[in-house]
């Protein structure tokens, strides 16, 4: 059994189909929801989903659920397990729902372990996923961590103070007389 998200490619929208239909897993749910959503809501992200070309896998450590999402001749299928993927995401389910809409940056969550890539056959094509699954107005650095202001601001201080060591050095030296 198949369930058609959004079935109405003749408007320019790509349709989202859940292959396991009523047998399918609530993550494999949750991304065709998701994905059915934001394409029908961007013209800009159905523009980028038609074009993209591939297979991500995304494995939810909670129960090890996987699903592949298979974007392809402008459509995006939505199958349960990893079928040949070309990069593989896991991580916590709540992760991976923040991951896609881009409120957690990919990035940072791997160097702070809270997600795994398996790069694949094409190590790159996670992140064309991700970011056509990233909210429209989401900045890619959107996630990381803020540093405290107090540490910035000393950071501006110190290199203005080696700016103008610098500067008076090479004044004493002779150098730049205008």
């Amino acid at each position: 059994m198949v369930a058609m998200m959004n079935a109405v490619s003749r408007d320019g929208i790509v349709p989202v189909r859940v292959v396991a239909g009523d047998e399918a897993s609530g993550l494999a749910d949750i991304i065709g929801q998701y994905l059915g959503q934001l394409l029908e809501d961007s013209p800009e992200k159905r523009s980028e989903a038609a074009r993209l070309r591939g297979r991500l896998g995304l494995r939810a450590r909670e129960g090890d659920v996987t699903v592949t999402i298979i974007f392809a001749d402008g459509t995006i299928a939505i199958e349960e397990g990893l079928q040949e993927p070309d990069a593989v995401i896991g991580g916590e389910l709540e992760f991976l729902m923040h991951m896609m809409a881009g409120r957690a940056n990919p990035g940072w969550e791997f160097l702070r372990r809270k997600m795994t890539l398996t790069p694949g056959r094409r190590p790159l094509f996670a992140y064309q996923a991700y970011s056509l699954m990233r909210l429209p107005g989401v900045h890619v650095w959107n996630g990381m961590p803020r540093p405290p202001t107090g540490l910035l601001v000393g950071i501006a201080a110190v290199l203005m103070v080696g700016l103008s060591i610098r500067f008076a050095r090479s004044r004493a030296a002779g150098g730049n007389d205008a």
